[in-house]
């Protein structure tokens, strides 16, 4: 299958037109890169799995904690959500 490019009229809304050239910056990359990723529908998330299996992680520490009581587990489970919550809002830029 031979690919290409080719100039299209297209209709966008000035907000998305914005978004897109935000993130594109933000990204470093162009508007176009970026408006070609959004229209073929992919996500940046490739560590999706990663991503279940820590949330699982979590789940299980807060599990254990309320089964047995321990203060800890739960603490651990804060600070791995906090681990997880940082590492998504930086990757996502």
């Amino acid at each position: 299958m031979k690919t290409g490019t080719s100039p299209k009229t297209l209709r966008i809304p000035n907000d998305t037109i914005a978004d897109i050239e935000r993130v594109a910056q933000e990204k470093k990359t162009t508007f176009s890169k970026e408006a070609n990723r959004r229209l073929n529908g992919r996500n940046d998330d490739t560590n999706y799995p990663l991503f279940l299996a820590k949330m699982q992680n979590i789940i299980n520490l807060s599990y254990e904690g309320y089964r047995a009581g321990r203060e800890d587990l739960f603490q651990k489970a804060q600070e791995e959500e906090r681990k997880l919550w940082t590492k998504i809002m930086t990757s996502s830029k």
